[in-house]
């Protein structure tokens, strides 16, 4: 049994995180933390979690296997540093920080503590996209030559996104957010999967998004061109004013195509399509509304065991941070960036 603390009881505990550990049989959550012992009590009660706190020092010495970082990303860096020190291993969040300097300290603190350190980059976790990578790895569809990948949504009739109220409320403070709303939402899992599917560093970014102004900071939609050191191109959209999106995965090879259809959701839904020049195969995958959260929950808690690597580890969780503050700076400054 993996025992398990979460930080920050928000919305996304509440609704995903937790009952994705409880839906696994291997998995036990023993205590919650909260800055308010009133949330944390409230939090517990609802869940039938044990221990509640409102103090991270006490909450790190709670015997517990490993703690998943659900605060605003601002404070991602501060309670991952706080939980290596407590020697817990750390599923944490995307963005792992809202800062590179504080995403390297989390990486050299967990690396220090002798802890484990993975970035909830769930998407990595879909079997669609784990058949995909396979499939590029085996080279069956040629050299990789162009990706697109969109993740948005909306409501029909809306002139602008709904406002985030209450525990939510940060989402509209650029400082916690990390520059970006749509880029630090969904924009940086779809950089980060397409790094992973392609094993490849992004070297180049230019950005546009309808924010990232003096007079409208936030953006609500934006579309990042980035260029990989082997040359492909690859093109992310991601927003919250398109309600018909299609969020899906393509990716072309010089002797064939992959297609994920709706596979970019936090669903465990869709299906792959995959093509060459001489067959064209189709696979289609169940829903499960909290499949990817549970998949990578149980893939942490192999880690754990010391039976698996995990899933996207600080060093990746960097990269696709550094991607993302690139895209933030191009869309601000109109400029090409490299890194």
């Amino acid at each position: 049994m993996v025992r398990w603390g979460v930080m920050s009881p928000g919305s996304h505990l509440d609704t995903k995180i937790v009952p994705a550990m409880k839906s696994l049989p291997d998995t036990e959550v023993v205590a919650v933390f909260s800055r308010s012992q009133q949330r944390a009590d409230e939090f517990a009660e609802r869940h039938d979690i044990p221990f509640a706190y409102d103090s991270i020092e006490s909450f790190g010495k709670h015997d517990m296997d490993a703690v998943f970082v659900a605060s605003p990303n601002a404070f991602h860096s501060e309670y991952t540093e706080a939980m290596a020190l407590a020697g817990k291993n750390i599923l944490c969040e995307k963005p792992m920080a809202i800062d590179l300097k504080s995403a390297a300290a989390m990486t050299q603190s967990c690396e220090d503590a002798g802890v484990k350190l993975g970035i909830a980059f769930n998407l990595r976790a879909h079997p669609a996209h784990k058949q995909a990578k396979s499939i590029i790895q085996a080279g069956i569809i040629g050299p990789i030559v162009y990706v697109s990948g969109q993740w948005a949504f909306g409501t029909h009739g809306a002139d602008a996104p709904p406002q985030r109220t209450g525990l939510r409320s940060w989402w509209h403070d650029p400082t916690v957010l990390g520059g970006s709303d749509s880029l630090m939402a969904t924009g940086i899992h779809v950089i980060d999967l397409i790094c992973d599917l392609l094993d490849d560093r992004i070297t180049e970014v230019t950005a546009l998004s309808n924010g990232q102004t003096e007079e409208k900071p936030l953006d609500s939609l934006a579309s990042v061109c980035c260029k990989f050191s082997k040359g492909t191109i690859a093109n992310v959209v991601c927003g919250r004013i398109i309600p018909d999106s299609n969020n899906d995965l393509v990716i072309y090879g010089r002797d064939g195509f992959i297609k994920g259809n709706d596979t970019i959701s936090e669903k465990l839904q869709g299906n792959l399509i995959v093509g060459t020049n001489t067959e064209t195969s189709e696979y289609d995958f169940d829903m499960a509304p909290l499949g990817n959260y549970a998949l990578e929950i149980d893939n942490f808690n192999k880690v754990v065991r010391g039976e698996e690597d995990v899933l996207a580890s600080g060093k990746a969780g960097y990269h696709s941070l550094e991607v993302t503050l690139a895209a933030v700076r191009s869309a601000w400054e109109g400029v090409t960036v490299q890194i």
